[in-house]
């Protein structure tokens, strides 16, 4: 039967805790976990429920014993947690998640709470102890920092970086906080944009502003092309997504100039003109395809110089880039080519506008 030092040093290594993040966890010295292990002195009858917390074993497995017991200390600490959005005593949350940290080491969903309660009596002391502030901010990014390092569960790691980025954005050092927050992956909910925005200033904090805006625009206005492209044209559907797409765009894009959603409108042009000859107006037809070969022709224009500066008020700090060198075929060849060869265009082959229109281009 393995002496309680022996079985202390297995259960280490069955966690993979070298001596040093043990002594840590359990705020010992590492020198008192090796004694412990060769036998020199065994753990203060205090240590016990700590060291089964943080090898997630009962104590009786711990001293070798069979019984089995409740742990209604946990279920109580579990509650606190799930609670702990509700509270308005960070003091005394901070009271109970140190207590919750203290008796469950390794238990990671308490080091976030305790963390986060940490921030939050920081904050508190901003004004009136700017000391006690930083010195509760740095154990908040402490004990994130240790969740970083150890824990596997994707979930906490990603709102452990999204709260280190906070952190960092409350002491002001945001080149720190721009690193973790790259860390981010680019997903739904929590997102490396997102992040960023807690951590950059100036103009810059307004440049990754209008990138979102011009990502969630294009997103937006992809979805509803999906809507009307293929759409029947005496749907309702179609048609309502087809101007809500327009007035979307030019809500946000109020001076024409376009740039890379000059494509979107050269296509909106198209479809327009589709509907324009449904419902027997040619003029307006031949019209909206003139406007789409202008659209055309600036998105052209836009590419070739691999770059799009935008002008309107809410994206006059944005660029659209264009330097990629895949392969493209100028839209204003594809107009021509639409409009000589698509039958629905085949009523307006006759009309003078049409066919100056054609011979033009």
């Amino acid at each position: 039967m393995m002496t309680l030092g022996e079985k202390i040093k297995d259960l280490r290594k069955k966690n993979n805790l070298t001596q040093e993040k043990m002594a840590e966890y359990l705020n010992v010295s590492y020198q008192a976990i090796s004694k412990w292990e060769c036998g020199i002195t065994s753990p203060d009858l205090a240590m016990l429920v700590p060291l089964t917390r943080l090898f997630h074993v009962s104590a009786d497995e711990l001293l070798g014993l069979n019984e089995e017991r409740v742990d209604e200390r946990k279920a109580y600490f579990d509650a606190e947690y799930r609670n702990f959005w509700l509270t308005d005593d960070p003091k005394e949350e901070y009271k109970t998640a140190s207590q919750a940290v203290a008796e469950y080491p390794g238990e990671f969903k308490y080091l976030s709470w305790l963390a986060r309660t940490e921030f939050y009596v920081a904050n508190n002391h901003k004004k009136e102890s700017p000391e006690l502030f930083r010195e509760y901010m740095e154990s908040s990014l402490k004990h994130y920092m240790m969740i970083l390092e150890d824990c596997e569960d994707e979930k906490l790691r990603r709102s452990t970086i999204y709260d280190i980025v906070n952190d960092y954005r409350c002491l002001k050092m945001y080149d720190e906080a721009k690193k973790y927050a790259e860390m981010l992956p680019e997903s739904i909910g929590m997102t490396r944009d997102d992040a960023l925005l807690q951590c950059l200033h100036g103009d810059e904090l307004l440049r990754h502003r209008q990138k979102m805006i011009r990502n969630s625009l294009g997103r937006l206005a992809n979805n509803l092309f999906g809507l009307w492209l293929f759409g029947d044209i005496e749907d309702d559907r179609t048609r309502v997504a087809l101007e809500t797409e327009e007035k979307i765009i030019r809500a946000i894009i109020t001076d024409d100039n376009f740039n890379g959603f000059n494509a979107m409108m050269y296509m909106i042009c198209f479809k327009q003109a589709e509907i324009a000859l449904h419902d027997g107006d040619h003029a307006k037809a031949v019209e909206k395809l003139w406007e789409a070969k202008k659209h055309g022709v600036e998105y052209d224009r836009v590419k070739a110089q691999g770059k799009g500066e935008y002008t309107c008020l809410m994206l006059d700090k944005y660029a659209d880039d264009y330097s990629d060198p895949l392969p493209y075929t100028p839209h204003a060849d594809l107009w021509l080519e639409r409009i000589k060869t698509m039958s629905v265009f085949d009523p307006l082959r006759e009309r003078e506008d049409f066919k100056k229109m054609i011979e033009e281009c």
